[in-house]
């Protein structure tokens, strides 16, 4: 798909789209007006940095969040402007009336009416949403596009040749994708240039390596309107938030990269969605209900946790997880939900408990939360037999 145009997009500052949640509500609390001055934006940062606080303690998440500064808020309330969610008025920002109306969505908590709300607004106003969605349609039919993850085993295997592990991935690559890379001299010079095999420290060398093949294969994949790794990763997050996209690292012979792929599509390809029109036309957004689901959800999970459950009988939730949104091209909130709704109606079939402090808790690889008779997370499960 070749556009003539460059493609507009937001900021790349705000990756998480709550942060524009955040100033709206707290635009709300000031009665939808407030004067625009340092000591706004200082109240504004609290709230996203309150709120940042409050999902790192909520999941127990491994590494608090960086707080943010006054430029990101400056970029929030730029992209608020831009979509005419507030307006600059006698050096007070004001909330306009869509942003009244979506300040009311927040109050009621709808988190279904607010993704499709930003739906819209994030398809009519940046097309470079729209742009990856279709790419990754054309070249793997949704699939996704691997995007190398260099580990200390994939440097072994290679014998630390920097060649081999590039001829490697684009191999991987060409096979699940539509011959994008078709110049591989290009990543080897690019390698020879940056003398990757003249660096001496083995960790320096494997970081150098990821960062010329990821922005190589990026660049390739998505020329000429996603250039870096950060650009990429700006774009996955949002599209992945409203629910377009899930992403994760998989195994691909030995060869771990990270697959964002296609839960919706521009056509009614799935059988119950959250369809969303914009001026453009139509996106359907996968979401069977919890009885179109259940049975596909138990079949997988059972046939997953069969493959890779360690010698006690238990598996990461996040790695299940991981592999059972992508068989079922389900978005990981869905997936959690079910799950919950699954051990409810059968609650002798699973059973849940928490590894420890060692493992690593991010933002993609979240505990199973369960709210009551009280508050726990789980990290690991294990299928009991059916009684």
């Amino acid at each position: 798909m070749e556009l003539k145009k460059k493609l507009n997009a937001p900021s790349g500052s705000i990756h998480d789209i709550k942060y524009l949640y955040n100033v709206i509500a707290g635009l709300k609390r000031k009665n939808g007006q407030v004067e625009s001055n340092i000591k706004t934006f200082e109240y504004f940062k609290r709230m996203i940095n309150d709120y940042n606080d409050a999902k790192a303690s909520k999941y127990g998440l491994s590494f608090k969040p960086r707080e943010v500064n006054i430029k990101v808020v400056k970029h929030a309330v730029a992209e608020l402007k831009y979509l005419k969610l507030i307006r600059k008025e006698k050096g007070y920002l004001i909330l306009t009336d869509e942003g009244e109306n979506i300040a009311a969505i927040i109050e009621k908590k709808d988190s279904t009416e607010l993704k499709k709300v930003f739906t819209k607004l994030m398809l009519e106003n940046f097309n470079i949403f729209e742009y990856f969605l279709k790419r990754i349609k054309e070249v793997s039919n949704g699939s996704g596009v691997p995007i190398p993850f260099i580990t200390s085993d994939v440097f072994d295997k290679c014998g630390g040749d920097s060649k081999k592990i590039g001829e490697k991935y684009i191999s991987i690559i060409n096979k699940n994708c539509s011959n994008i890379i078709t110049e591989p001299i290009k990543l080897y010079d690019l390698l020879e240039n940056a003398n990757v095999d003249l660096i001496e420290k083995r960790t320096d060398r494997i970081n150098k390596l990821q960062s010329v093949i990821e922005k190589f294969v990026v660049s390739e994949a998505f020329v000429p309107n996603i250039k870096s790794r950060r650009s990429y990763d700006f774009v996955r997050s949002r599209t992945t938030f409203l629910g377009f996209t899930n992403y994760a690292t998989f195994d691909f012979e030995g060869f771990p990269a990270e697959v964002t792929y296609l839960i919706s599509d521009f056509n009614q390809t799935f059988k119950q969605t959250i369809n969303v029109e914009y001026s453009r036309g139509s996106i359907y957004i996968n979401y069977p209900s919890f009885e179109e689901a259940s049975e596909s959800l138990k079949d997988s999970i059972t046939k997953i946790h069969s493959e890779k459950k360690d010698d006690f009988g238990y598996m990461k939730i996040a790695d299940i997880r991981d592999m059972v949104c992508r068989e079922l091209k389900i978005s990981d909130n869905l997936f959690d939900v079910y799950l919950q709704k699954l051990y409810r109606e059968e609650p002798h079939w699973l059973s849940f408990t928490y590894s420890g402090a060692g493992d690593k808790i991010t933002e993609k690889r979240l505990p199973i939360v369960f709210e009551k008779p009280m508050r726990e997370f789980f990290t690991l499960l294990k299928i009991n037999l059916r009684r």
